[in-house]
């Protein structure tokens, strides 16, 4: 890879709208690659708030992003997902230096629901969140600024025509996935036909760790090796089923927790201006949002 090393999608957030799902589906097309890990957090400097072994990427420069994607083949297309870059102001013009003819992919999720999900991935996955969920959606601003989609679009369309952004709600994931991965391949250029086997398969669904500090500890040990030049390997590793036998040893499912009614109306109180505008700039009745 070359100096002018340059990736040709990147999935922007939000975190828990179906991120994981469509880093899958890209990864398993044989006419595209996907970084290792499916978050490089590189053109962020906002992290979130309880994930304390990460640090600010970008000044790290692009030498060390690229090897995130030595594991992939010459002629692939390639990108990245990390939904951190959804509410970081500095993002939008860092990847439009990048890559100006980048194509972005944007995840949308009811708020209340996605907020929920959010809630419960914190509390019991990773393990970073033990106040109950209305005093921490209320204390913690990552909850609704990652829930505000409009905000964020208007950010990136400074930098970037309506043209090149892709927006991928979540009920398409769920009701129609064949329809929307053949829009997906063929808005980045490739076999719109190709279908994954796992496509029907959720992704990241909720589940509580057994051995707190596992993820972190496996999440450091995949870092390092990236760092240090081996991709490659620790992707084989992956593909060999490693990773699914340790998730499937330290995790178990989980019964959520139930967001109160009050915190409900305080998210849709929150978030009811930046839907209106969504609603009037993409033509989709999101009424269902806001009841």
């Amino acid at each position: 890879m070359s100096d002018s090393f340059k990736i040709d999608f990147v999935g922007i957030g939000s975190s828990k709208a179906g991120t994981t799902w469509l880093g899958h589906m890209l990864e398993d097309h044989p006419e595209l690659c996907m970084s290792f890990p499916k978050e490089v957090h590189y053109f962020n400097d906002i992290l979130t708030y309880r994930n304390r072994i990460m640090e600010p990427n970008y000044a790290k420069g692009i030498s060390w992003y690229k090897k995130h994607f030595k594991h992939c083949g010459k002629g692939k297309i390639i990108g990245e997902i990390t939904p951190r870059y959804t509410n970081d102001p500095v993002v939008p013009g860092r990847i439009k230096a990048h890559n100006p003819d980048v194509k972005i992919f944007f995840f949308l999720r009811s708020p209340v629901d996605r907020i929920s999900s959010h809630y419960n991935f914190a509390k019991y996955f990773v393990q970073k969140e033990d106040r109950p969920m209305d005093q921490a959606v209320r204390e913690q601003s990552e909850f609704i600024e990652m829930s505000l989609y409009y905000k964020t679009l208007t950010r990136y369309l400074e930098y970037f025509p309506k043209e090149q952004i892709f927006l991928i709600w979540f009920e398409d994931i769920r009701e129609r996935p064949d329809e929307l991965l053949e829009k997906v391949y063929a808005f980045l250029g490739v076999d719109p036909s190709f279908r994954p086997k796992g496509m029907n398969k959720k992704s990241n669904q909720a589940r509580i760790s057994k051995f707190r500090g596992l993820q972190d500890f496996i999440r450091k040990a995949n870092h390092k090796m990236v760092v240090w030049g081996f991709s490659g390997l620790v992707k084989s590793i992956k593909k060999a089923g490693l990773g699914k036998l340790v998730m499937k040893i330290n995790n178990r499912p989980l019964q959520k927790d139930k967001m109160p009614p009050e915190l409900k109306a305080y998210i849709i109180d929150q978030v009811r201006d930046d839907v209106k505008q969504l609603e009037a700039w993409t033509g989709k009745d999101l009424s269902h949002w806001l009841t």
